[in-house]
Order: structure tokens, then C-alpha cells, then sequence
């Protein structure tokens, strides 16, 4: 199927640059067999970055939501001089809900539960 995707793509003057596409087997037991385009066989990986999500091959979400917190714990360093000690209690929550979940929360609904 990738060598009809390849070769449609040459008759209309497009490329497809083998050597920095890749490929990713998700499964969790076996390997991947090699996968050719043209000529070339495809480089498998596994793991990568789609969209700011961490994608990896054993299908598991624990790097993902690590690296979820700590993009919330980066934000909330970069904004901490925004919340001063003596505002009350509902500006605070506010203040969580606005930078601190949308940070976490960003994306979540992307995530595959396997």
C-alpha cells in the first residue's frame, strides 16, 4: 500500500522523504516486520511526539501523564509572582482552573486508553 501512496505521489511531482519517515509497530508482544517504500526500508521507532503527546509502541499512557505534570509544574512556576498570598479563596481556584487544568487537561481527550 506504501509503494502505491509512493508512486502516485512521483506522478504528481510529489516527494516523500524516505529517510526521515518512520514507523511504529503498536502491539505488545512482537516486532514489527520492516516496512519498504520504494526502495528503502522504513526506520521503526518507538516512541514519538505527535501533537505535544508522547506516543509509544507498548501502548502505555504513564510517560504521557508524567510529562503532562510537568508542563502543569513548569507553568506554575512561570506564573507563580501572579498569585500573591493575600488574594481569597475563589481568585486562587480561579487562577487553578485557568492556567494550571488547562495545561494538565490540554489534549487529554487525544489519549488512546488501551
Amino acid at each position: 500500500m506504501l509503494d502505491r501512496i509512493f508512486n502516485k505521489c512521483k506522478e504528481y511531482g510529489m516527494e516523500i522523504k524516505v529517510k526521515e519517515t518512520k514507523t511504529m509497530h503498536i502491539e505488545r508482544d512482537t516486532k514489527g516486520l520492516p516496512i519498504t517504500m520504494g526502495n528503502a526500508v522504513l526506520d521503526q521507532v518507538s516512541k514519538y511526539s505527535y501533537l505535544g503527546h508522547m506516543i509509544t509502541d507498548d501502548v502505555a499512557i504513564l510517560k504521557e501523564v508524567q510529562i503532562r505534570i510537568e508542563k502543569t509544574r513548569q507553568k506554575v512556576l512561570e506564573n507563580k509572582e501572579l498569585l500573591p498570598r493575600n488574594i481569597g479563596l475563589n481568585a486562587k481556584k480561579r487562577f487553578v482552573a485557568c492556567y494550571i487544568f488547562s495545561v494538565f487537561n490540554y489534549g487529554c481527550e487525544a489519549l488512546n486508553l488501551f
